[in-house]
């Protein structure tokens, strides 16, 4: 009786299978029949966005770039011009002490050539007793002479080289007494310039032979650069003329930077000088800058241009007219720029243009006439009011389209 009663159930579950089965497949069918074919679209490339600027023509000045080290303009040795013991040194003279011109900065023991100088003033009291009686004697041996000749002695009767003897010792005891002057005032060391104080070598007690050297000293008034040109570069400065007496204020203006401590500092000067020589080694020409004061002791402001500092300097050049001045990454290579165009290249040979096109990018070779790590200057091949590309691309095609993110002008 079991078997008899399931049989109507499994017919149920056949006949509904089907059924889904039948119903599945005639919607595939419809949805097949209705559905449309993908159509195939070609992707169109967009042009690359570029930022240009506007070229103008204006008023330039060249500032050429260099660097150097700042050094005093005059540094001497100082060394002893006596010997003796060491009997005081003054406060100033230590380094980093400023001192002022004739200050005495150290003593020598005076005590033996005091004795010096006596003994030398004695010789010539000696001298000078011995040319008196010389003198004297001959006027006797004269007058005796006119008595007995009735003329005038010459020569040995009248003791000429006895008083040519008395009169160069007379002279050679003035001569000792004047080097023992010299010797006792060289026991005081003066100050020859103001200045500053970069080595001391000797303390109270030290003894020092003669040309011992004590110290090094420098003048604090004027610092100088020496700063490395390239040939090429001179032709854009006004150098002064070697031998011309060129007032300060007319010389060429620098202006010398560092950074120490994140903190910049700068110190204005002058290009004085050119050593008109061609360095055999890096074949550059070296020009001297000035700054006047690099200590601020005159005026009490701003840094200090210590000696040794190592600076970068900015030198102004000539002033031109007309000159079209670019970024320098505007540069690509020596002598070409990309321009935006509204023509194509080939349209550009054919002479027309079709409106609506896009912006088309164009070399251009140009004539460069300076350029350093900031700017370049063009002058010519560019026209004023033509849009040059500063952007960077890469796999650049001679009039490729390309679309101007933003329009700036020259402003220097």
């Amino acid at each position: 009786m079991e078997p008899q009663d399931s049989n109507p159930h499994r017919r149920l579950k056949v006949f509904g299978a089907l059924a889904v089965a039948v119903v599945g497949i005639g919607l595939a069918a419809v949805l097949v029949m209705t559905s449309r074919m993908p159509e195939s679209q070609i992707a169109t490339p967009k042009p690359p966005s570029v930022e240009v600027q506007i070229a103008e023509a204006t008023q330039h000045t060249y500032r050429i770039q260099s660097q150097g080290t700042s050094l005093p303009r005059t540094s001497i040795r100082l060394v002893s011009e006596v010997s003796g013991r060491v009997v005081s040194v003054a406060e100033s003279f230590d380094a980093g002490q400023v001192f002022a011109k004739d200050d005495v900065l150290l003593t020598v023991d005076p005590r033996d050539y005091e004795l010096a100088l006596t003994q030398a003033k004695a010789q010539v009291a000696q001298a000078e007793l011995r040319l008196l009686t010389e003198i004297n004697e001959a006027e006797i041996v004269r007058r005796e002479w006119q008595l007995l000749k009735q003329e005038e002695p010459t020569g040995l009767q009248a003791r000429e080289p006895q008083l040519a003897t008395a009169r160069a010792a007379l002279e050679a005891a003035r001569a000792t007494e004047e080097a023992a002057k010299r010797n006792l005032d060289r026991c005081e060391i003066r100050a020859p310039f103001d200045g500053m104080v970069a080595k001391a070598n000797v303390r109270p007690g030290q003894f020092v032979a003669l040309a011992a050297p004590l110290g090094e000293l420098f003048t604090t008034d004027v610092a100088e650069v020496r700063l490395p040109l390239a040939s090429s570069d001179l032709a854009f400065i006004n150098l002064p003329s070697p031998g011309a007496d060129t007032a300060l204020g007319q010389a060429p203006r620098v202006t010398l930077s560092t950074r120490v401590g994140g903190q910049r500092s700068e110190w204005q000067g002058h290009l004085v000088r050119s050593e008109e020589t061609v360095d055999p080694v890096n074949r550059m020409v070296y020009v001297v800058a000035q700054v006047t004061d690099p200590f601020g002791l005159a005026k009490r402001t701003g840094p200090a241009l210590r000696s040794g500092t190592f600076v970068r300097a900015s030198i102004e050049g000539r002033t031109v007219e007309n000159a079209v001045v670019l970024p320098r990454q505007a540069l690509r290579g020596k002598n070409r720029v990309w321009i935006v165009s509204e023509e194509s290249t080939l349209q550009r040979w054919l002479g027309y243009r079709v409106p609506g096109q896009p912006s088309r990018l164009a070399f251009r070779s140009v004539n460069v006439s300076f350029a350093d790590a900031d700017v370049v200057v063009v002058a010519g091949g560019i026209q004023a009011g033509e849009r040059v590309i500063t952007s960077l691309l890469a796999g650049v095609i001679d009039g490729m389209a390309v679309k101007v993110r933003e329009l700036d002008s020259t402003d220097e």
